[in-house]
């Protein structure tokens, strides 16, 4: 699957997670350019670097944890603007109410299994690039369709 989404900053210190995460990337879209962070520190010093097409973001991590790097991101006139999807294991209602009134466009728990991994990204590529996930016509297009198009 091919997406208009060209890369991905991934927040989370569990290095497990970033290298399952990367791989199972691979298998939906290997195009997609994935940096990671361990922190918001490390995040804010990538997005120095390189602008991402969206973030993914989890809450518990040290030094900066994730709602204070959403905080600082969405104060930035620079990158306020780039999605944030909150990717965690433990979502509280307390923690989802204060990030999406920070800003973040949606909270997604961390899959445990490989294929529900595959699947997660799957969706938030196709959520955020929807243009591009499924193309409009995917059948042979028929001569009525043909004319329709022009008009």
């Amino acid at each position: 699957m091919k997406t208009c989404i060209k890369s991905i900053l991934l927040v989370d210190d569990d290095l497990d997670d970033q290298r399952f995460f990367e791989e199972a990337l691979k298998v939906v879209d290997s195009s997609v350019c994935l940096y990671t962070a361990k922190d918001g520190i490390d995040a804010i010093d990538q997005l120095i670097v390189t602008t991402p097409d969206i973030i993914l973001l989890d809450l518990n991590m040290p030094r900066m944890n994730g709602v204070e790097f959403l905080q600082e991101l969405k104060a930035s006139n620079r990158f306020r603007d780039i999605p944030v999807v909150i990717y965690s294991s433990f979502l509280s209602t307390c923690d989802k109410v204060e990030v999406m009134g920070l800003g973040a466009k949606q909270f997604v728990r961390k899959p445990i299994a490989f294929g529900e991994t595959v699947n997660t990204i799957r969706h938030l590529l196709e959520e955020y690039a929807p243009e591009f996930a499924a193309p409009m016509y995917s059948q042979p297009v028929n001569a009525t369709q043909a004319v329709n198009l022009k008009y």
